[in-house]
């Protein structure tokens, strides 16, 4: 089986998409290709159906994992190069120093500092978080002159309803990724497939498994999955 593979590497890329994920291990991409490449690279490639710039972080020889690949544990997707314009067929666009570029996988801020625009827009901009206002009510003298905005404070804390339902179920099992999988969006995302009933029918027989949190957020995104492929 391996001789397939003798010509060919195994590639490992971080792309815009994977560099927003907050679970490290999720930001680095691996392919097979018959082109070789090296540390710092940038190239690009189709990446959702859609041209991407990717940096290269690692190029090995597919015989290096020999037995991952005989096993089946390795079973990666093949490389698509873009095929037309100016950065077709795998060419350097341009190159950077691997250890600076570790860096700033661990820390985007410093990627944004350098005034480097390929880093800037490669690399996600922290946000800042939203500012809460508190609202004063004026005490009324009686009953009767309140307003039912005064008599109960402030306004919904949702939207609608769904998004209630996306932040009772990710508080619930302890989601807190701002990007990618986890997310408010990625939930959302979701949910907006489904009517809300089926939503909360499905929460509700996840927590009712006897088994614990993690298990229980399993069984949840399976009846997600099974009612979105009928769907």
């Amino acid at each position: 089986m391996i001789t397939r593979y003798s010509t060919m590497n195994v590639l490992t890329l971080v792309t815009k998409r994977s560099v927003r994920e907050t679970e490290p291990e999720r930001r680095i991409k691996m392919f097979f290709t018959t082109r070789t490449f090296n540390s710092g690279d940038i190239i690009e490639i189709i990446d959702g159906n859609k041209k991407s710039p990717v940096y290269v972080h690692t190029c090995d020889p597919a015989s290096m994992h020999k037995q991952a690949i005989r096993s089946g544990e390795l079973d990666l997707p093949k490389l698509k190069l873009s095929k037309t314009g100016g950065n077709a067929n795998g060419i350097i666009i341009t190159q950077y120093n691997p250890e600076l570029f570790d860096e700033y996988l661990k820390e985007p801020k410093k990627a944004h500092a350098t005034g480097d625009k390929f880093l800037q827009t490669f690399f996600p901009k922290k946000r800042e978080p939203k500012k809460t206002i508190k609202r004063v009510v004026k005490k009324t003298e009686s009953f009767s002159s309140l307003s039912v905005d005064k008599y109960f404070g402030n306004k919904a804390e949702h939207p609608t309803e769904m998004h209630e339902l996306v932040d009772t179920i990710r508080k619930y099992f302890g989601e807190n990724a701002r990007y990618g999988q986890g997310s408010f969006s990625y939930y959302l995302g979701f949910f907006k497939k489904i009517p809300n009933f089926m939503i909360q029918q499905m929460f509700a027989e996840a927590k009712n498994s006897p088994k614990d949190r993690s298990a229980q957020k399993k069984i949840f995104w399976w009846k997600v999955g099974q009612y979105v492929k009928k769907k």
